[in-house]
């Protein structure tokens, strides 16, 4: 079993220009305040501070505190170091990344970990290319080591897909089974995202899901076992698009405003065959 660890708040930058993610570049520079340098991309050997004849040890130099200083899906931080997104300002999604030194004995993927300070600092217990994420709220901040996304939107768990957005890209999310709902809690959604092949284990947002024939604007709207489908498509909607009720093409149980259990996707990978919408006639 994986000895507990503290984590040590060390610091450190990454060695190069910094970088953004991959295929970007980063938009933060050093800058110097009366002459000291703000950040540097390179290691600093830790000062040692002597008062008489008693030395206190290394002092700690504080991590940045915004910007790219690596890039997580390069993983390009010094030996004994890992590059982790994070969140400047206790932002909840990532705008930076930096250099963060690794514990010994670091949790492996899909082992417990946990992360401190705030959700997306970026600061936990888990290996190399690797994030404390499922999270059971955002003052527990004890969760599982997921896999960040490579350089090629690839996942080290080949049951992992990279959920792909426009400002940041990192994590693998686990696959899961749509019709058995079958994410670990608190990932209780289990939902397709248009950038990602397959269903992937999300959060619910916070409030009370929108059941069926409620308006949605996208699927972690909608309860889990539901989908955000176009208003045409579901009886009564009130809004552009409105929840429906998934259900299994070869054991159809629907409700009566929306019967019909039509395929989820006209050409199906084989693991989604048997996947249907209940919609209405």
């Amino acid at each position: 079993m994986r000895a507990t660890v503290v984590l040590v708040l060390l610091a450190c930058a990454c060695g190069g220009a910094p970088a953004g993610p991959a295929g970007t570049t980063a938009a933060v520079a050093s800058t110097t305040t009366g002459g000291e340098q703000r950040w540097t991309t390179e290691l600093q050997d830790p000062p040692t501070s002597t008062t008489g004849t008693t030395t206190t040890g290394p002092a700690e130099p504080e991590l940045p505190s915004e910007g790219f200083h690596c890039d997580p899906r390069l993983q390009d931080c010094p030996a004994g170091h890992k590059c982790a997104p994070f969140a400047s300002m206790m932002a909840d999604d990532w705008n930076g990344a930096r250099c963060v030194p690794l514990v010994p004995d670091p949790a492996g993927l899909g082992e417990p970990c946990e992360t401190e300070d705030y959700t997306h600092s970026g600061i936990d217990d888990c290996g190399p290319a690797l994030m404390c994420w499922y999270f059971a709220s955002s003052s527990d901040l004890r969760g599982r080591c997921l896999g960040l996304c490579d350089a090629d939107d690839g996942c080290v768990d080949p049951n992992a897909r990279c959920y792909v957005q426009p400002s940041a890209s990192y994590l693998c999310y686990p696959l899961c089974d749509p019709l058995a709902q079958d994410c670990p809690p608190p990932a209780t959604l289990c939902v397709r995202s248009s950038s990602v092949d397959g269903f992937i284990c999300r959060y619910a947002p916070a409030g009370e899901p929108a059941g069926a024939g409620m308006p949605c604007a996208g699927e972690t709207d909608c309860a889990p076992g539901h989908v955000c489908d176009p208003a045409d498509l579901v009886s009564g909607c009130a809004g552009e698009r409105c929840c429906a009720p998934l259900c299994s093409l070869s054991q159809p149980s629907c409700p009566a405003e929306l019967p019909q259990c039509q395929a989820h996707d006209p050409a199906p990978s084989p693991e989604y065959a048997d996947l249907g919408v209940c919609r209405a006639p």
